[in-house]
């Protein structure tokens, strides 16, 4: 009895970790990369996660393809498009089954890195809620994106996540009104996801500091980290995002540094040496 009831506490302390939790205590920006699951193909996504699992990164996001991307911008949408193409060619596993294949392969290498997925509502609702919250749970999630789920829609959904202990994580832009800021800052976990401008994910040339500067608001509400995403692709952004935020989310600009290799299969570019010069580049 004695034993039983320790492993039940054992488990318990377990449940109770959840790795998003140690990126407040960092001193250095916190970088997170992204990958669309299943892109150009489900073996191919794998070696891409492995690289950057492995790599200099702070957390990794892996996205899971959807057929109506509306946050994103041409480029990921092209990622989401090919993903589910080649799916279907190949007659692989269901999308978030192959997810949830991928982040496993990467907790058997790497326990310790936050993970995160980003996801619409529609393939979570056909999965199934609570399903889905257990699964990504058992797989080794720690948080998750959803874009199109307004915050004032989340309180249910946010508790089967807590159930599990999987961190919502909320989004900000350039908009949000004080009283809401802090509504959101007050039931936040993780990180607040920070939109650098209005529109859609993609490259851009320049970020805006007038839409930085409103992180200072969110700062004044809470001690939570922010991460600032949507068109961040070069050091010199991050170096502005530093002077206001903790951290950077960076997803077009990695796609498309790799994604004409991938997609020609070439054998003479090392993916592994591309990827980690394209992270020690923002690293400087």
């Amino acid at each position: 009895m004695i034993i039983l009831a320790g492993t039940l506490l054992g488990n318990k302390t377990k449940m109770n970790e959840n790795k998003l939790d140690q990126i407040k205590n960092y001193k250095k920006s916190i970088l997170t990369l992204y990958l669309t699951s299943g892109y150009p193909d489900f073996n191919s996504s794998i070696e891409i996660a492995r690289i950057l699992i492995n790599s200099n990164i702070d957390i990794l996001e892996i996205g899971i393809p959807f057929s109506d991307p509306i946050a994103d911008g041409p480029t990921i949408q092209n990622t989401s498009f090919k993903a589910i193409e080649s799916k279907n060619k190949n007659k692989t596993k269901p999308i978030i089954d192959s997810t949830l294949e991928i982040i496993k392969i990467l907790r058997k290498i790497n326990r310790k890195k936050p993970i995160i997925i980003m996801s619409y509502l529609n393939p979570i609702y056909q999965f199934g809620i609570t399903k889905f919250s257990e699964s990504v749970m058992k797989a080794g999630v720690d948080g998750i994106v959803i874009p199109d789920l307004p915050f004032e829609q989340s309180r249910k959904i946010n508790q089967i996540f807590n159930n599990n202990n999987i961190y919502l994580i909320n989004m900000l832009t350039p908009t949000t009104s004080k009283s809401k800021i802090k509504k959101v800052t007050q039931n936040s976990k993780g990180f607040i996801y920070y939109v650098s401008s209005t529109g859609v994910t993609g490259s851009r040339d320049k970020l805006s500091s007038k839409n930085l500067k409103i992180i200072n608001i969110i700062k004044q509400t809470s001690s939570i980290p922010v991460l600032v995403g949507f068109g961040v692709s070069t050091n010199e952004h991050i170096k502005t995002i530093d002077k206001y935020a903790d951290g950077a989310i960076i997803a077009s600009a990695l796609i498309n540094k790799i994604s004409p290799i991938i997609e020609r299969k070439s054998q003479d570019d090392d993916l592994k040496i591309i990827i980690n010069n394209f992270i020690n580049n923002l690293r400087k």
